[in-house]
C-alpha cells in the first residue's frame, strides 16, 4: 500500500494508504472505502436544506425534523461544516489532548478567532500575566481565556477600542459556549472555530452565508478527490 491523499469519511483522518484494490485504509480509525466525489453521500439539494437550517443554529432534532436525512449522515455533515468554518490544517481526532483548555484569541485585519493554546501550562499563564510578560508562545493573542475569565495581553500603544472589541468578541462566544451546555473537550476547537465564523461573517445575510459555506464544502470537495 502507499499513501494516499485526502481524508477518511469517518474520522477526517488525514494520513490514507491505498489498498491493492484501489480501496483507502485510514491509518487512524481503520476505515477502509471507496473514494466518492461527494463523501457526504448526500444530494446537494439535502445538503443546502441542511447548510440554510445550520446557519439558522437550529437543533439537531429540528434540522431530522425538516430535512430528510438520516441521523448519522446529518452528523458527518454537520461536522465536517465545523472542520471547515474552523480551518483547521489537523484533521478531527489529531489534537493534542485537552486537560484544562486555555483559549486564545487572535485578532487580525478586523477579524477574530479562538482556538485552545497549545504548548503553554496553567503555572506558565499565571506567571506570566503577574509579572505583565507575554512569552513567545502567546505573542500572536490579544487575550487568553481560562476558567470562564478573559485575561487581555497587554501592548504598548494598543487601541482602546481593539480592546473593547475583544471583550465583545469573547462576550458573545462565551454566550455561545453556555448557550450550547456541555461540549466534550475533544469537540471543543471545532464550536471554538464555528463561533469565530459565525462572530466574523455576521453581517453578511443568512443567504449569504449559506452560499459561503456551500462552496466551502465544494471546495473541500475537490480536495477530497485529488
Amino acid at each position: 500500500m502507499k499513501p494516499y491523499s485526502t481524508t477518511c469519511p469517518k474520522c477526517f483522518g488525514g494520513e490514507l494508504w491505498k489498498t491493492t484494490d484501489n480501496r483507502l485504509k485510514c491509518k487512524k480509525c481503520r476505515h477502509i472505502f471507496t473514494p466518492r466525489s461527494n463523501p457526504l453521500n448526500i444530494s446537494n439539494e439535502i445538503l443546502e436544506k441542511i447548510i440554510s437550517e445550520f446557519v439558522l443554529e437550529h437543533s439537531i432534532e429540528v434540522i431530522l425534523e425538516r430535512v430528510n436525512v438520516s441521523k448519522y449522515k446529518l452528523l458527518k455533515t454537520l461536522a465536517l461544516l465545523r472542520k471547515l468554518m474552523s480551518n483547521f490544517k489537523k484533521s478531527y481526532g489529531e489534537h493534542t489532548p485537552i486537560e484544562r483548555p486555555i483559549i486564545g484569541i487572535m485578532r487580525q485585519d478586523g477579524k477574530f478567532s479562538a482556538q485552545i493554546v497549545q504548548n503553554v501550562t496553567i503555572n506558565d499563564l499565571k506567571l506570566s500575566l503577574k509579572k505583565n510578560f507575554i512569552p513567545e508562545n502567546l505573542q500572536n493573542y490579544s487575550g487568553v481565556v481560562f476558567k470562564h475569565s478573559l485575561y487581555k495581553l497587554s501592548r504598548v500603544n494598543e487601541k482602546v477600542y481593539h480592546i473593547n472589541s475583544l471583550e465583545r468578541f469573547w462576550g458573545y462566544l462565551k454566550r455561545k459556549l453556555s448557550a450550547k451546555g456541555g461540549v466534550r473537550k475533544e469537540n471543543l476547537p471545532f464550536y471554538l472555530g464555528e463561533y469565530s465564523w459565525r462572530y466574523n461573517q455576521r453581517k453578511l445575510s443568512l443567504k449569504e452565508q449559506e452560499k459561503y459555506l456551500l462552496n466551502l464544502v465544494f471546495q473541500s470537495f475537490k480536495s477530497y478527490n485529488k
